[in-house]
């Protein structure tokens, strides 16, 4: 007997049901193979786990929470995993565990993690130094900053010429930047703030032509601030602030025509006059604080559009203030406190922007009545 009609639209329905379940138990599968971490990983993050501290991660926990990185490195807890190696097993590309109380060293089982590419130890309480295992790694981010990590920064760091991002800040760290850095041909950024580094920059850094965020404040530097900071003109940040260095600020800082965040501070020596820094068209912020500058406020100042934070504070500069307003009326902030200006306050300060903020305190201008109050 032939099947009706009604037949075989039971069997297909069934039919389809069927492989509807199949796809789904598949997918099932499918994800919780995606975070399935390879065995001798799970055994090395188990191992870093100890080493830095770190309670609460097991064998019988997801280890992997994520396949994604996550943007500007702003996970704190969270390992990502890439999943697409052959025959399903997962590797461990990042470790993010930032702010998490970590009191232990710096994990020498690193090394056991071959694909791991970024490293964020951000704001604990690590000890130690940096094992010379990480020199084996291809890491391409290390951000280690703001823990209580102590002795010279090791030459063999110059080995992981994979880096690109290189944070130590508000650490420990002293004794002379090590030649060797200059090795790290891949690096864009670089900040070592925040230390008790000493001596002269190495020379082997004009190599880092990539760099384009330098940060070397707070730190007891010597000699000046070298010549060869002309090699680095894909520089966005340069920030030199109470670094230790005597002045004058080289002049050939004009050719770093791509930075638009400038500070520098508290340089030491006989003070030189107001660098030309007319070049640097698209400067947000120029903070150049205690520099021992002298001669007269830069008229340039004022053509510049971006410029939007000013701060020239606690220098000699004298003369007047300009009367051109076009682009000084932009600034959010400007800070001119403890020069020597003289004349009278310009009428643009009156048709300023409420909200930006300005001090001319301790120099040596002839108040009018109706300043008193509005600017100073």
């Amino acid at each position: 007997m032939a099947p009706t009609l009604s037949d075989i639209s039971r069997i297909t329905s069934s039919l389809l049901v069927l492989m509807l379940l199949m796809f789904c138990m598949g997918a099932i599968n499918l994800e919780a193979q995606d975070l399935s971490l390879a065995p001798d990983e799970v055994e090395a993050l188990l191992e870093v786990a100890t080493q830095l501290g770190k309670k609460g991660w097991n064998r019988n926990m997801k280890l992997c929470n994520d396949t994604i990185l996550p943007p500007k490195l702003e996970a704190e807890n969270k390992v990502v995993c890439n999943c697409s190696f052959p025959g399903g097993a997962c590797r461990v590309i990042a470790i993010y565990l930032k702010r998490q109380d970590l009191d232990g060293t710096l994990p020498k089982a690193i090394e056991k993690l071959p694909h791991l590419k970024h490293l964020v130890l951000w704001a604990n309480y690590l000890s130690g130094n940096i094992p010379p295992e990480w020199a084996n790694t291809k890491l391409e981010t290390l951000s280690i900053g703001v823990n209580r990590l102590t002795g010279k920064i090791p030459s063999y760091l110059g080995r992981i010429t994979t880096l690109s991002y290189l944070n130590i800040q508000d650490n420990m760290f002293s004794g002379t930047v090590p030649p060797e850095l200059g090795g790290l041909v891949n690096l864009k950024n670089l900040t070592l703030s925040g230390n008790y580094l000493t001596g002269e920059l190495p020379r082997a850094l004009t190599n880092l032509t990539g760099l384009k965020d330098l940060r070397l404040s707070s730190n007891n530097f010597t000699g000046r601030i070298p010549d060869f900071i002309q090699s680095w003109k894909q520089l966005d940040t340069l920030e030199i602030q109470a670094g230790g260095f005597t002045g004058p600020i080289p002049l050939n800082i004009s050719v770093l025509t791509t930075l638009t965040d400038l500070r520098i501070s508290n340089l030491l020596g006989d003070g030189s006059e107001f660098p030309n820094l007319e070049s640097i068209a698209g400067i947000k912020d120029l903070l150049l604080s205690n520099c021992n500058l002298s001669g007269n406020f830069p008229i340039y100042l004022t053509r510049m559009a971006q410029l939007k934070v000013l701060d020239l504070s606690f220098n000699r500069l004298n003369g007047y203030l300009p009367t051109n307003y076009d682009g000084l009326r932009r600034l959010k902030k400007m800070y001119l406190t403890r020069n020597m200006f003289t004349g009278t306050i310009p009428e643009w300060m009156y048709q300023r922007d409420t909200s930006s903020e300005i001090d001319l305190s301790y120099n040596n201008f002839t108040l009018e009545a109706k300043c008193r109050k509005t600017v100073l």
